[in-house]
Parts: C-alpha cells; structure tokens; sequence
C-alpha cells in the first residue's frame, strides 16, 4: 500500500506540474498575441487637384512612417511626408507654384502628417478597412476618413485608398477658392476645394 501511495503520489505531482506549465504557456501565448508589433513604411501619395474644366496630378514620398499592428491586424500608425519631393508630370512652372506661399508654402512647412486614430474592419470587401486620423498640413490639423485595402504579401503588408480633402482651405490653402473670390472673377482660373489622394504604401 505504501509503494501504490508513493506511485500516487509522484504521478499525481507530476500531473499537477504538467498541468501547471500549460497553464503559464497559454498565458504567456495569450500575452504574445496582445502585443503590438511596429514595422516601418515606405512610399507615396498621389494627389489630383480640380480646376474649370481640367485637372492636374502629382505625387508626395513618404518621408518616414510606421505602422502598429496586433495579430496582425492593423491599429496605428504616423506616416511623415516630405512636400519638397512634391511634383507633377504636368509642368515645371506648376510645381513651382504648388510650392509657393499661395499654395503649400514648401520652405516653411517642409513636411506634413497623417496619425491613424482609429480602424475599423469592413465586411464589404477582403481586406478593407476604414481609417481614421488627423491630418496636418501647413501646422492646420483636420481629421479625414477614408477606405483602404490592407493585404499581406510575404512578410509585409500593403495598403492602397482613396482619401480626399473635401476643404482645402481648413489647410489654409486659400488660392482661388470659390470661398474667398467671386466665382465671376475667378471664371476659368477657379480652383476648386478638394483634392484628391491615392495613397500606396508598404512596410518594409
């Protein structure tokens, strides 16, 4: 009786243990799917603006960025774009001018940004999510919604949208806007209020 009850025993102790461990495991599992992984972006913007009867696109890099993600799935990030690298296929003059103080003001503000403040999955689509942030151009800080397609190829993930500034002068960029000129003077020099951003961009 006293062998079977030592046998017991050890069994019995060795089970507990065992059960023990897989308990610290799961927890540490259940921790490792809670962290939020960081991973650094790269990129550009294209954006298309809006006159009477025409329309002139471009692009801005992306200067630095990063993203945050928890298993997987995206829920920050800050991405940083250099204005300097602003430029347009359309001409040299035009680009100049986007530059200038009537426009983006290139030399002071040098940069602008984009702070995801939230993400929401969609069922529309695979991969589609909507994005939510503070965007900041000229110092202005405004916050913009918009859907992108968020897929993982390999070990990165790419994200594609279609954003828009529906104001452009909440960005105090005022130059011939309906909004501060009669539209009878303006007439075909009128420049409308909303831009239009494709965005493509890809952690490394």
């Amino acid at each position: 009786m006293k062998k079977m009850s030592l046998i017991t025993a050890i069994v019995l102790s060795t089970t507990l243990a065992f059960a023990a461990g897989t308990k610290k495991e799961k927890k540490s599992a259940s921790k490792t799917k809670d962290v939020v992984v960081t991973q650094e972006a790269a990129g550009e913007i294209k954006w298309t603006g809006f006159g009477v009867g025409k329309s002139h696109s471009g692009t801005v890099q992306l200067k630095k960025g990063t993203v945050e993600f928890k298993n997987e799935n995206v829920v920050g990030g800050t991405f940083e774009f250099d204005m300097g690298t602003l430029t347009s296929p359309d001409s040299a003059k035009l680009v100049g001018h986007l530059k200038s103080e009537d426009f983006f003001a290139v030399e002071k503000f040098t940069t602008a940004t984009f702070k995801i403040t939230q993400v929401k999955a969609l069922t529309t689509a695979p991969n589609a999510y909507e994005i939510t942030g503070d965007l900041t151009v000229k110092s202005k800080t405004n916050p913009i919604t918009f859907t992108a397609t968020i897929a993982k190829e390999g070990k990165a993930f790419k994200a594609t949208g279609t954003a828009e500034i529906t104001d452009r002068t909440k960005y105090d960029i005022v130059y011939n806007s309906k909004q501060f000129a009669a539209v009878s003077k303006l007439g075909d020099k009128l420049i409308e209020d909303n831009i239009k951003i494709d965005l493509n961009l890809a952690t490394k």
